[in-house]
C-alpha cells in the first residue's frame, strides 16, 4: 500500500512536533546556562566597580558548578532517550560547534580584549535564532535580536558595561526563552 500525499505530510508533521517536543525538553539547559552567564556577568561587574582584584572569581566558580549540574541533567535526560530527527541532528552539532567556537574565544580573548563579549553575544544570537527558527519559538527570535543589538553597543562600551549587555544577552536568548519552553512543556502535559 502506497503513502498518499497527505499521510506523508502527516508524518512529516509529528517527527517536527516530536523533535519540538524534546526541544521543550531542554528548556533546563537554557535556564541553567542563561543564569549561570548572567550570576557571573553580575558578579564581575560589582566586584569589578569595588576595585576588587578578584573580580573574575564568579566566574571560576559559577561555571564549574552549571557543567555539574548539567551533567547531572544529561545523566538523566539519557534513561529517557529517544531516537531523534534530521532537524535534531543538525541542531545538536550547531550546539556543540557553538560550545567549541566559545571555547576558542575565550582561550584567545587576551587577543580580542574589548571584542571578546560582542563576539559571544553574536554567537549567542546566532545558536538561538536558528534554534527559534528552526521551531518557530518566537521567544527564540527576539533573544538572539537583542543579543545582535547588545553586541553592537559593546563595541562601543566600557568592560564594566559589557558585562551587564552580556548579562541582559544571557537573560534574553536563553533564561527567558528557557522559562517560556518550560511553561509550554508543562501546559502541553496537563
Amino acid at each position: 500500500m502506497e503513502n498518499t500525499a497527505q499521510q506523508n505530510l502527516d508524518f512529516i508533521a509529528q517527527m517536527m512536533k516530536s523533535a519540538q517536543k524534546r526541544f521543550y525538553n531542554d528548556s533546563p539547559y537554557y535556564i541553567l546556562w542563561g543564569a549561570a552567564v548572567a550570576i557571573a556577568s553580575i558578579l564581575q561587574y560589582v566586584l569589578l566597580r569595588n576595585n576588587n582584584p578578584n573580580n573574575g572569581i564568579g566566574w571560576a566558580i559559577v561555571i564549574p558548578i552549571a557543567i555539574i549540574v548539567q551533567l547531572l541533567i544529561v545523566k538523566k535526560q539519557k534513561k529517557e532517550s529517544q531516537s531523534k530527527t534530521m532537524v535534531e541532528h543538525i541542531l545538536v552539532r550547531m550546539w556543540m560547534a557553538f560550545g567549541v567556537s566559545i571555547f576558542i574565544v575565550l582561550l584567545f580573548a587576551s587577543q580580542l580584549q574589548l571584542n571578546t563579549y560582542p563576539v559571544l553575544l553574536c554567537f549567542y544570537a546566532l545558536t538561538t535564532f536558528v534554534s527559534g527558527t528552526a521551531f518557530k519559538i518566537k521567544s527564540f527570535v527576539w533573544g538572539a535580536i537583542a543579543c545582535w543589538v547588545f553586541a553592537i553597543f559593546s563595541f562601543f562600551v566600557t568592560f564594566d558595561v559589557q558585562l551587564l549587555l552580556l548579562a541582559a544577552g544571557a537573560l534574553a536568548a536563553f533564561v527567558v526563552p528557557g522559562i517560556v519552553l518550560r511553561r509550554s512543556e508543562n501546559a502541553e502535559s496537563k
